[in-house]
């Protein structure tokens, strides 16, 4: 609902409706629209970590690991396309959820790519010279760039490929040797 029609035009009892519930039971659950969408960023979020560790189980070279990661990443638009225009557009128009995210989800992501860097570097596939914490926020704002291009021109990217270039972007940058 607020993906389609906006926060500032999406009434709790639109939600409601949406959902096939009153819009009193709305707030048996939540303490207000903001909660709704709070609630519905971090069950989002919870789903892609919980991927990311089933993952890592089996997956141990750092380079699949970031691919992967990178490769969810991208797939979200496709995947769940209202909540992709959420992140890339509404949640954006306030201070107080971009605040929230960045404290909660955003240094979950970083802290999760720079664990992954520095066991690469420990590993001496990635070099040893470089900031785990800059490899890890190039990384997440190139696909979040990505993202954005994809919900405003609403392109489709090959997430599997696009995951590999700018896996490899980052890996050997853009010189030809």
């Amino acid at each position: 609902m607020i993906a389609a029609n906006g926060y500032f035009n999406s009434p709790v009892s639109a939600i409601a409706a949406r959902a096939g519930v009153a819009d009193g039971t709305i707030y048996l659950y939540f303490k207000s629209k903001d909660d709704v969408l709070r609630t519905a960023i971090d069950n989002h979020f919870e789903r892609i970590y919980r991927q990311v560790e089933q993952r890592f189980a089996t997956m141990h070279d750092p380079r699949e690991q970031l691919e992967f990661i990178a490769r969810l990443h991208l797939e979200s638009a496709s995947v769940d396309r209202g909540m992709a225009i959420l992140l890339q557009t509404e949640m954006r128009q306030s201070a107080k959820f971009i605040a929230e995210f960045s404290q909660h989800h955003l240094v979950r992501y970083i802290q999760v790519v720079r664990e992954v860097i520095r066991r690469g570097q420990q590993q001496g596939i990635f070099r040893r010279d470089i900031s785990d914490g800059v490899v890890a926020h190039c990384m997440f704002g190139a696909i979040d760039e990505l993202l954005s291009s994809a919900i405003f021109t609403q392109r489709e990217y090959d997430a599997q490929a696009t995951a590999a270039q700018v896996i490899g972007v980052l890996m050997h940058g853009i010189a030809a040797e």
